[in-house]
């Protein structure tokens, strides 16, 4: 945890401003994979030391045992506040809740893909077209919008969601995800999964803009989809995710 948290405020320095968005995405992934690898690692060194060795005869022993033992004899013993057990069984309560939290939000979105119409794309997409009022958003190999948004900008936003998948950015999230839900406790995971997500929604800018689609116009549509659309769910890349201004300014 402190690891994690000593990274992230170095990326976040160093880094978070910076348009180099793939570099970002394999910083902010090796953070997470260094701070479960560094604690493992044993650092040793060689070093020469004069070593005495005390003989120790029989009474010596003896005298330190009724030293350590025979004065506590008698001694009831004393019962303090189980710190070690109570903060065991709250970290595990926490994740258990995180878990359920996700396992939840992963059925409502297969309920949600499963019972709506589907179309695939020549590239192996999967479309789901509905009529709710969320936000366009993609996981995995699916990809759902709404039929208003399909009719209106369905190029740009298909444009965008598929530069997720081809990403796999949805990987990246579980990864992140499983990160945050070990560490639930620890606000710097939180902050880095959510610094993920930005740095996915400037890469798929990113790839929109080298398309083709005129720079103006794209924005000009992000800020339409950030008004009144809600987000689906927090595990898939949504099209209105992130910071407006900051995803122009990095455009």
């Amino acid at each position: 945890s402190l690891c994690l948290a000593v990274f992230y405020l170095f990326y976040r320095l160093l880094l978070s401003k910076e348009t180099f968005h793939r570099c970002n995405r394999i910083a902010l992934l090796s953070i997470i994979l260094l701070s479960y690898i560094l604690p493992l690692t044993a650092i040793t060194t060689s070093q020469h030391t004069m070593v005495s060795t005390a003989v120790t005869i029989v009474e010596d022993l003896l005298i330190m045992y009724e030293q350590n033992v025979v004065p506590n004899q008698g001694l009831q013993p004393e019962f303090g506040f189980p710190w070690q057990e109570t903060l065991i069984i709250s970290y595990v309560v926490g994740a258990i809740f995180f878990i359920l939290c996700h396992l939840w939000s992963l059925g409502r979105m297969l309920y949600f893909i499963r019972h709506n119409q589907r179309e695939q794309l020549p590239d192996g997409t999967l479309l789901i077209i509905h009529s709710c009022n969320f936000a366009p958003f993609s996981w995995m190999k699916y990809i759902v919008i709404s039929r208003i948004d399909m009719e209106e900008s369905g190029a740009e936003i298909l444009a965008h969601e598929q530069a997720h998948i081809r990403a796999c950015h949805s990987l990246d999230m579980w990864f992140a995800g499983c990160c945050a839900v070990l560490h639930w406790f620890n606000p710097a995971a939180w902050l880095l999964k959510q610094e993920l997500q930005n740095v996915h929604e400037y890469e798929a800018d990113e790839s929109v803009i080298a398309h083709g689609v005129d720079a103006k116009h794209y924005q000009l549509l992000l800020i339409k989809k950030a008004v009144g659309a809600q987000r689906f769910t927090s595990m898939a890349n949504s099209f209105n995710h992130s910071s407006l201004k900051k995803r122009i300014t990095m455009m």
